[in-house]
């Protein structure tokens, strides 16, 4: 038996002698939205959590290989760039891109998730599954791709429990309150927690963590950012946390501030979506949102 793993795109040519491969695929995840900068007195709500890729796997044969594949790589979505407008929505993230393997396997990406609204709430991007999840739109969260879950429409992420699905983004509150936990996946990635608003009473708030990853038994999760604090980066199993196999942790969000909000924390590689950033006031730029993280592909050959 050999392992070859793909962190970019590229070709992969069997092993003299092998018989069939065990293919495992990560899409990319969603970048998140990044904060609203608005007027004192007035809600502004945290950006949408990206949602995570989705994650497919197969048995594949010598013949169907052929003399060789081309692997392509789900880049992660970026998240949205600080708010530096007066008085506007933040920006949106971009959606991760699809993991393939020639054609014969694909795992989708996750949606993006949307920028803070201006007394409005945040949708977090759909969890990509066997296909691409859908973008947030203002404050409705994206559709899942088949078999992921849909982003929060200003509230949680949803809760992926098909095989391969990633989870979907959080969305921010319509209030300007504390942000939205990311949607965990039971066998996936999971999405981006929502950053934090700013009341009309002008309390700031901490970011939404992301969904729960499990890790041999354990719930690990990345924590929003208190106000004014960046959210934690997505778990990822290339930096020795976790088996080989395990998908991306989501981004926590960033927590709000009038003069120096937090930006949403990156996912982890294989998928995880990204944090959204947290809202400003007028005169300083919102948090922006943090990067999904890049797809991955594992390829075991049997003899």
């Amino acid at each position: 038996m050999l392992i070859q793993t793909f962190a970019a795109s590229g070709t992969y040519t069997p092993t003299a002698g092998m018989k069939s491969v065990y293919v495992s695929l990560f899409g990319g995840g969603g970048g998140g939205g990044a904060g609203a900068r608005q007027a004192a007195s007035t809600i502004a709500s945290g950006g949408g959590g990206g949602g995570a890729g989705g994650q497919n796997e197969g048995w594949l044969t010598a013949a169907q290989i052929g003399a060789s594949q081309a692997v392509t790589i789900g880049a992660g979505g970026t998240g949205g760039a600080a708010q530096t407008t007066n008085s506007t929505a933040g920006n949106d993230g971009t959606a991760g891109g699809q993991t393939s393997f020639g054609t014969l396997l694909a795992a989708g990406g996750g949606g993006f998730g949307s920028g803070g609204g201006l007394a409005a709430g945040s949708g977090g991007g759909g969890g990509g599954g066997l296909k691409t999840g859908t973008n947030a739109s203002g404050a409705t969260g994206g559709a899942a791709g088949v078999s992921g879950s849909a982003g929060g429409s200003a509230a949680a992420g949803g809760l992926a429990t098909a095989l391969g699905g990633g989870g979907g983004g959080g969305g921010g509150p319509a209030a300007g309150t504390a942000g939205n936990l990311g949607g965990t996946s039971l066998f996936g990635p999971t999405g981006g927690g929502s950053g934090g608003g700013i009341t009309a009473a002008n309390a700031t708030s901490a970011g939404g963590s992301s969904g729960t990853v499990y890790i041999n038994g354990a719930n690990v999760l990345s924590a929003g950012g208190g106000a004014g604090v960046d959210g934690t980066a997505g778990t990822t199993y290339a930096a020795g946390i976790g088996p080989m196999g395990q998908g991306g942790g989501g981004g926590g969000g960033g927590g709000s501030h009038a003069t120096t909000p937090g930006a949403g924390g990156a996912g982890g590689l294989g998928g995880g979506g990204g944090g959204g950033g947290g809202a400003s006031q007028n005169g300083a730029a919102s948090g922006g949102g943090g990067a999904g993280g890049a797809g991955y592909a594992i390829i075991i050959e049997f003899f």
